[in-house]
């Protein structure tokens, strides 16, 4: 994808957007969901020092920062950096597996982008930074990072560990799901406390929820399992 253009310094008053991130390609995907005019009046900070360095300047309507600039700029100027992101309307940038440890920058942030999650609605969150709403409340940050942990687990579950989810899913008892799977009302009991482990749910209705939610992806997960082994059965020329 080609480097957007962008006009560093516009003509008058603040931009609308700056970023502070140490990734071109990111940079060129965030300027490319902007409307042309937005594009125009972006500004790239080369140096992200200058948020420091420049803080009593307003640098733009709302500044993005990526995790890794807002990690090293903490470093060594925190106080600064603190004060800068309480005068501005900042969003952070990250990468849900870099969530944990972006805990402590959430506090004083106005909203966060998922690069891997959210990129789909940067024009909406920024937005609504610029209105001075709070974009993503913690609870919400929480509920699309654990959503992404448990797809990931989801992979290491069973065929049959799965297909008992999904019929949590539809609020089914353990004796219905024993009858439809052919498994014993204790096997099905087994199996679901070991899914609510895996998958860190307080109950059945969290789980349900969920399944619900990724509901598409479950079933895709059974398809590739049950055809990863039916091609191994073949291999080993056993019925499948």
């Amino acid at each position: 994808m080609a480097e957007p253009s962008v006009n560093l310094m516009p003509a008058s008053g603040p931009p609308p957007l700056a970023l502070a991130v140490e990734d071109s390609h990111l940079i060129s995907e965030i300027v490319g969901r902007l409307e042309p005019r937005e594009r125009q009046d972006a500004r790239i900070l080369d140096d992200p020092r200058a948020l420091i360095e420049q803080g009593d300047l307003t640098m733009a309507e709302v500044i993005i920062i990526s995790y890794p600039v807002m990690r090293q700029l903490a470093k060594y100027h925190l106080d600064e950096l603190t004060s800068f992101c309480r005068r501005n309307n900042v969003v952070l940038l990250i990468r849900s597996p870099e969530f944990l440890d972006s805990i402590g920058f959430l506090e004083f942030v106005d909203g966060v982008i998922f690069a891997d999650a959210t990129m789909e609605r940067v024009r909406d969150i920024l937005l609504l930074s610029k209105s001075g709403y709070s974009i993503l409340p913690s609870a919400a940050v929480m509920d699309i990072v654990s959503d992404r942990l448990r797809c990931d687990t989801l992979a290491k579950l069973s065929v049959i560990e799965l297909s008992i989810l999904d019929q949590v899913r539809l609020a089914k008892t353990n004796r219905a799901i024993a009858r439809s799977l052919g498994l014993t009302e204790a096997n099905v009991k087994t199996k679901v406390r070991a899914i609510l482990k895996a998958l860190k749910f307080q109950n059945r209705t969290e789980a349900a929820v969920f399944a619900a939610r990724q509901s598409e992806l479950i079933r895709q997960i059974v398809g590739r399992q049950g055809h990863e082994k039916g091609v191994e059965a073949s291999d080993k020329g056993l019925p499948h």
